[in-house]
């Protein structure tokens, strides 16, 4: 989401600040501000200061002068982060006179490679950064990172389109000269010079002072120094040529362009005189006096393609961060839980309305199930009931369809036999007609005794059946004689033309 970046940079005469504007995909300035301060900087000052430029920010950073840091080049012969981490503190400590336990050490990886990893390892007293972080907190400010000045400023290279592999950078501060050199496009070397005759200078209205107040023994001192200082980072002669890229105060950069010039082989391009990217018109020509200020806040927008360093750790860890993460945390945790209740809410409604079709459909088949068998009555189960029943039936059909198990003919055709098989001119009433697969089973009433005998031996003579037993023959109660009559199917009875 869009955010407001306040970057602060602040020394014993001057306050400023750049303040950048980020979107999704790039950023615009919002506004560079300084003010001159005659004693270093007090709580008043700043709260006054964030009031009128800061208020609305949301992210806020600072540097260091780099007088207040100590900074070293070092090769380390491995490539592992966990080892450079364990190793850089304890190089350090024998180029200082404090113990680690006294100091806050950070570093940036310049160059890696098969061989090792250069790194520029940079520490701070934790009496000056704990006096920085408390004079900021008075003044109503915490910021996120806290810097070295002098390697911020390298930041703003990237505002430069098409730079050469070798060049000098120089950004010239009220206070101090930073002094960097360049090979194939990576920090080589990076050293910070004194200006006592800029400090002294007065000041003109924005803060910076005017060019006559620099006078020109301070110039051509502070010229043999940048002069053995590029040497120094060079290890030999500058190559003819070569471009040097100058920033800073414009009364400082006028006053030292043309001498160095001439003390060295170098093209000097002013960056309040180049096109800078995403910079217009007059932010151009203000953001070379802002250089720490605006590298720093370059470094909040794009981090991977920057330098800095990062003394806000161990005890002085940004809680804010770790605070905005646990209310992130927090928030993810409510909305998971209203998620999670929305979600069983959901299916409860679900199964209430699905328990609702159930019994909607239960009742519907009880009703079905009475209309079809209403001798039954209710019943728990009506559904398997009417299974049981169509089973029965089906069975029924099967044995009046198929083919009777024990012979090749069907039922069809063995009911018809029978028929048959009795003569005309005797009657005979079948009350009860049943069949399985090994008989046929009848109850009928017909009219003598002499009846029955003749109807069993027509029914022997279809050959349909291996024997035909009469049971129980008495007289009928209505007349004439009721029997029971058990006609056993001939297994090996293959019927002419499908038919007897």
């Amino acid at each position: 989401m869009p955010q407001r970046i306040l970057s602060l940079e602040i020394d014993d005469a001057e306050l400023k600040a750049s303040v950048l504007q980020t979107s999704f995909r790039d950023y615009k300035v919002a506004g560079f501000y300084r003010t001159p301060l005659a004693n270093g900087a007090t709580a008043d000052q700043i709260k006054r200061f964030l009031e009128q430029h800061g208020e609305t920010s949301d992210t806020i950073v600072s540097v260091l002068p780099g007088d207040r840091v100590t900074w070293r080049t070092l090769f380390l012969p491995f490539r592992d982060a966990k080892k450079l981490a364990q190793t850089v503190p304890f190089e350090l400590e024998s180029s200082v006179p404090f113990g680690l336990d006294e100091v806050v050490v950070d570093y940036q990886i310049l160059h890696r490679d098969r061989a090792g990893t250069t790194v520029l390892a940079a520490l701070v007293q934790k009496r000056d950064l704990e006096r920085h972080l408390e004079l900021l907190r008075q003044g109503g400010a915490d910021p996120k990172v806290v810097d070295l000045g002098p390697l911020a400023a390298l930041n703003t290279l990237n505002l430069v389109p098409d730079l050469p592999p070798t060049f000098v950078f120089i950004d010239f501060a009220r206070r101090a000269t930073t002094v960097a050199l360049y090979r194939e496009r990576e920090l080589a070397g990076l050293r910070t010079l004194t200006q006592p005759a800029a400090a002294a200078a007065e000041t003109n209205g924005s803060g910076a002072p005017p060019v006559e107040s620099i006078d020109a023994p301070a110039v051509e001192a502070l010229v043999g120094e940048l002069r053995w200082t590029l040497l120094a980072l060079n290890g030999a002669p500058l190559d003819d040529e070569m471009v040097c890229y100058m920033a800073g105060d414009p009364a400082l950069v006028a006053a030292v362009e043309i001498p160095l010039a001439e003390a060295l082989p170098v093209v000097v391009r002013r960056f309040d005189r180049l096109p800078l990217r995403n910079l217009g018109p007059e932010a151009g020509n203000q953001a070379p006096a802002f250089s720490s200020s605006l590298g720093l806040a370059l470094r909040e927008v794009s981090p991977s393609n920057t330098l800095g360093v990062n003394f806000r750790r161990g005890e002085f860890t940004y809680h804010r961060a770790q605070q905005e993460l646990r209310e992130a945390v927090r928030g993810v945790l409510i909305l998971g839980i209203v998620v999670v209740a929305l979600t069983l809410a959901d299916m409860g409604v679900k199964r209430y309305q699905l328990a609702n079709q159930a019994a909607a459909v239960d009742t519907q088949i009880q009703k079905v199930f009475g209309a079809t068998l209403p001798e039954l009555g209710p019943v728990p189960n009506p559904k398997g009931m009417l299974q049981q029943e169509t089973d029965a039936l089906r069975q029924r059909v099967d044995l009046l369809n198929d083919v009777v198990p024990v012979s090749s003919s069907t039922s069809i055709d063995i009911l018809r036999a029978a028929a048959s098989a009795v003569p005309n001119k005797i009657r005979i009433d079948c009350e009860e007609y049943t069949m399985d697969p090994d008989a046929v089973r009848v109850r009928c009433n017909t009219e003598t005794y002499d009846s029955v005998d003749t109807i069993k031996e027509e029914l022997l003579k279809t050959g349909y059946f291996s024997d035909v037993e009469v049971k129980d023959a008495k007289a009928g109660k209505t007349g004439g004689v009721d029997f029971r009559m058990a006609l056993k199917l001939n297994k090996d009875f293959r019927p002419r033309g499908g038919h007897p």
